[in-house]
Order: structure tokens, then C-alpha cells, then sequence
């Protein structure tokens, strides 16, 4: 299956870079997946404008809308309601051919994290010298995945996590409220993702530790972020734990791939980046997974 991938367009109104007009398909496409800030905001005419861009492809190919955290739920369900072949996904799943897409959007436009690392002092790679932030944050990602893993598959405590991780006494009961919101969403996810077998993922937030989901933010102590990872720990779990060929996200606005560890490169993980747009050839049953960027 090839698969037209948009995410964070950040389409606006008033604006004159580009062309709704030109927008259709490639002819040898099957589907579309609007991986969420489609729009740059959520009002009336900016549901018209995404409805419009939905439009220019749903009569072609069906269409998969995740809301982004500029164009949240339940804005993709209005925009896509009377537009046939097209539907919005959040916590939600839609097959199209052999395949099926689950999706996983935005609720809200303001994006908090459960176990934000800059709150926790064991956890922030700021408190180490600037040339080792970047492998510092890296290994802090790795320990935080794993210790919340250990929380979610009931091998462990949330005490103990946080004893792992060396949570300050005074931080423990943030770092118990964050992660049991984390296992929240886990939960939530893995019931659309349990039983299935090489599903796809269509979500805005990618998941933590990649490649593509650093912070952006340079500056002063307090606004030095741009080493930090800011995906989301439980979405990378549930694609830990289930069978996922290949995640699709945007939100980050940083282009990236990531290959896993499964004979075939599964899971695969694309972020196409800001305006990103590209094509993805997807074949689990060969273990194939292609894309280029446009």
C-alpha cells in the first residue's frame, strides 16, 4: 500500500503560500493520512479551510484525520462528517486494504508531559556541562522508557521506578502522579493496539526518544531545552508492546526515521518535519517500508 502522508501544514486563512487549488493525490496512491495541525488554529474558518483541503482529496483516495494539538478533537470529527471516504481517528482504528491504521491525536492545544524531565532533578541533563547534554539526555531517555516499562508490565513499582531513577524524596509524589497518568494513556492505547497485527500508527506527538522528538528551545538555563526528548514515554511503550509495523507522526517539526529492531526494521518510525508531505510504500506481509519526501 502507498500511503500520502501531510503533517503539520499549519494552514492559515489569510495566508498566500499556497495553492488549496493544486492540492489532489498522486495517482498511485491508495490512502491519506492528516497526522494533526493540519490548520494553525481551530476556529470556524479554519475548519472550512482543513475541510476544503480534505475535500481536495477524499474523492480519490479515503482519507485518515488525526487532530493535532492545533486542530484538536473533536475539530477533525466536524471537519470530516460530510465528507465521504474521509474519517477522523482518535483512539480510534479505520482499515484500509489489508491494513489498519490507528490513530492517536490531541485533545487540547496546550501540550503538557505527565513526567515533564526539567522538574526532576535526576532526570534534567541540564544540570550536566553543555558538551554532554545531548548523550546525557539520550541515556536519561533510555533509563526513563525502561523504568516506566518495568511500571506498566508489573514488574515494578512505581517506588521502585522512582528509587531507580534516583527521584528525590520531595519529587516522588509528582513523579508518581505523572507516571500514573502515563499508564493512562498506555492503557488507553494498547486496548486499540492489543490483538492486532501489523498495525500502523497515525499520531501527532511522536514517541519519546527518537530521533526527531528533541526540544527546539535555545537560550538561558531556564529555556535551554534543545537536547531534551518531549515524545510521548507512553506511546513509545505501547509500540514496545504490541505488534506495530510502522509509526507516522509529526508535532516536533524536526524530519526524522527510525529503524527498529525486527529483521525487517520494525518498527519503523517517520517524522516528515514541518509541512511535511511524502509517500510511503508500506508491504508488512514483505516487510517493506519506503518513502520519499516531496
Amino acid at each position: 500500500m502507498r500511503l500520502l502522508v501531510c503533517g503539520d501544514l499549519h494552514l492559515k486563512p489569510a495566508a498566500d503560500d499556497y495553492d488549496l487549488d493544486a492540492v489532489s493525490p498522486p495517482e498511485d496512491v491508495d490512502a491519506a493520512l492528516v497526522i494533526g495541525d493540519l490548520t494553525h488554529r481551530a476556529g470556524d474558518d479554519d475548519a472550512d479551510l482543513a475541510r476544503r483541503f480534505v475535500e481536495r482529496l477524499a474523492p480519490d483516495v479515503p482519507v485518515v484525520y488525526v487532530p493535532g494539538n492545533h486542530d484538536p478533537d473533536p475539530m477533525p470529527a466536524e471537519v470530516v462528517a460530510p465528507v465521504s471516504g474521509a474519517t477522523a481517528e482518535h483512539l480510534s482504528a479505520r482499515t484500509l486494504g489489508d491494513l489498519t491504521v490507528v490513530g492517536w491525536g490531541c485533545e487540547r492545544r496546550s501540550l503538557t508531559p505527565p513526567l515533564p524531565q526539567t522538574e526532576f532533578d535526576a532526570l534534567d541533563p541540564r544540570t550536566f556541562p553543555r558538551e554532554d547534554r545531548r548523550y546525557v539526555a539520550d541515556r536519561i531517555a533510555d533509563d526513563l522508557l525502561d523504568a516506566c516499562h518495568r511500571v506498566v508490565s508489573g514488574s515494578a513499582s512505581v517506588r521502585e521506578a522512582a528509587a531507580s531513577l534516583g527521584i528525590a524524596d520531595d519529587e516522588a509524589a509528582a513523579f508518581h502522579r505523572g507516571v500514573e497518568t502515563m499508564e493512562a494513556t498506555y492503557e488507553r492505547l494498547s486496548e486499540r493496539l492489543g490483538g492486532r497485527s501489523d498495525a500502523l500508527l497515525a499520531t501527532h506527538v511522536p514517541p519519546f526518544g527518537t530521533s526527531f522528538d528533541r526540544h527546539h528551545a535555545v537560550g538561558t538555563r531556564e529555556t535551554d531545552r534543545e537536547h531534551l526528548h518531549t515524545g510521548s514515554i507512553a506511546l513509545a511503550l505501547a509500540i514496545r508492546d504490541h505488534d506495530v509495523f510502522a509509526a507516522f507522526s509529526g508535532h516536533s517539526h524536526a524530519f526524522g526515521y527510525d529503524a527498529g529492531e525486527g529483521g525487517d526494521g520494525r518498527p519503523h518510525l517517520l517524522n516528515l518535519g514541518f509541512r511535511g508531505v511524502g509517500v510511503a510504500t508500506v508491504d508488512p506481509s514483505r516487510g517493506e517500508f519506503a518513502f520519499t519526501r516531496r
